[in-house]
């Protein structure tokens, strides 16, 4: 084969990475779990690179040259060892098939790029963004393998890797350098798109999920309970008195209590519960699964947590506390407006009773799950 069609083979498999490359951007937006994503993200590479090696430079009887080293170095690199173990062991297997007396050395060649390959990613895939010169020294490295090319069983072995160097260096620098670079790009474009939907769906103030995110679980959660039979406790909560603190101590004390509230509230769930905050001082809290007992008992610790823990304002400290309406879907309603509009009567008649409890929607009316003594006029008490 002439040199000409030795390098135009090379430049060949630079289209196939520009498809891989595709492909996993594709998956990675698809796939949310991170501890499958790499055993998706093998398969693609493992035929990305039996398929580079279909049309491969022959150089000499049973010495092939391709691209393959370029992909499973990526693999690895940028998904990690099961990925460049399984592209790893496609090329090999395949390899060792087609036969050859260099198959040992191609062999040889495909562990070096996957080793290389994860060495890199543990140094630079994990929450960084690699420069430049850190692609560069990933596809000189990679490019190095030629260096195994000296054991082929050819007359003049290092002659014959001489020849090829010229024309396997350049386009593996070319190869890793283009790959990777559009593969960090597709990881960046992916990661701005993951912080553009957290931030739309998160108060920005309280780190909670914010009212379009509870628009959208409260639909989910009643759908789920019109297939499974299964109910959902929706808990309404207020801080009392709100505006008093907020034109007492100012909006920067408001905005201390808000999240400090939202902290407490948190503390009070399981990893299955959600919180969002609705809206101003309001809170919504989703416990699926759940009915009125469960939501009962959630919504005083709740409300007893947050009692506990006074607000500090210098040297004293504002003791904060807040009402809860509860209701429960399907058995008060199986729409998500109609459930809040329980929801939210019942936290009306817990403030109209004097605040700082819980109320427990009940048709046609509602009535008291927990009485208290009325708090103080102001629903506060500043301690000295």
């Amino acid at each position: 084969m002439t040199d000409f069609h030795l390098f135009f083979a090379l430049i060949n498999g630079l289209g196939l990475m520009a498809l891989i490359a595709l492909t996993f951007g594709t998956l990675e937006r698809l796939i949310r779990n991170t501890a499958i994503r790499p055993w998706v993200h093998g398969p693609v590479f493992a035929l990305g690179k039996v398929a580079a090696m279909l049309s491969p430079a022959s150089l000499a009887d049973g010495i092939i040259l391709d691209t393959r080293c370029v992909i499973v170095a990526l693999a690895g690199a940028f998904v990690g060892w099961p990925a460049a173990l399984m592209a790893g062991l496609a090329g090999a297997i395949y390899r060792i098939s087609l036969g050859g007396a260099g198959a040992p050395v191609g062999v040889a060649t495909i562990v070096f790029a996957g080793c290389v390959g994860v060495a890199w990613g543990w140094f630079y895939r994990s929450g960084h963004v690699a420069q430049r010169r850190h692609l560069l020294l990933l596809a000189a490295t990679v490019s190095a393998h030629v260096g195994l090319f000296v054991f082929l069983p050819v007359p003049d072995p290092l002659a014959f890797t001489l020849r090829v160097i010229p024309f396997v260096v350049p386009t593996y620098l070319a190869g890793v350098f283009v790959l990777a670079s559009m593969l960090q790009r597709e990881m960046r474009l992916i990661q701005r798109e993951r912080n553009l939907e957290v931030g739309a769906f998160t108060d920005g103030l309280t780190g909670l999920a914010n009212r379009r995110a509870y628009d959208t679980l409260i639909v989910d959660e009643l759908a789920r309970c019109r297939r499974t039979g299964r109910g959902v406790a929706l808990l309404v909560v207020d801080l009392d008195h709100f505006k008093y603190v907020n034109d007492t101590y100012g909006h920067e004390v408001g905005d201390v209590a808000l999240k400090m509230v939202g902290r407490i509230m948190r503390s009070c769930l399981t990893g299955t519960d959600y919180i969002c905050r609705h809206g101003g001082e309001e809170f919504a809290v989703l416990l699926p699964g759940a009915g009125i007992s469960r939501g009962r008992r959630v919504a005083e610790r709740i409300r007893h947590a947050i009692e506990a823990a006074p607000l500090a304002i210098g040297n004293r400290s504002l003791s904060v506390t807040v009402s809860v309406g509860v209701a429960a879907g399907p058995l008060h309603a199986d729409d998500a407006s109609s459930l809040y509009r329980c929801a939210d009567a019942a936290l009306y008649e817990a403030k109209s009773q004097g605040r700082d409890r819980v109320v427990i929607y009940s048709r046609p009316h509602v009535e008291e799950a927990a009485c208290r003594p009325a708090p103080v006029a102001s629903g506060l008490a500043l301690v000295g």
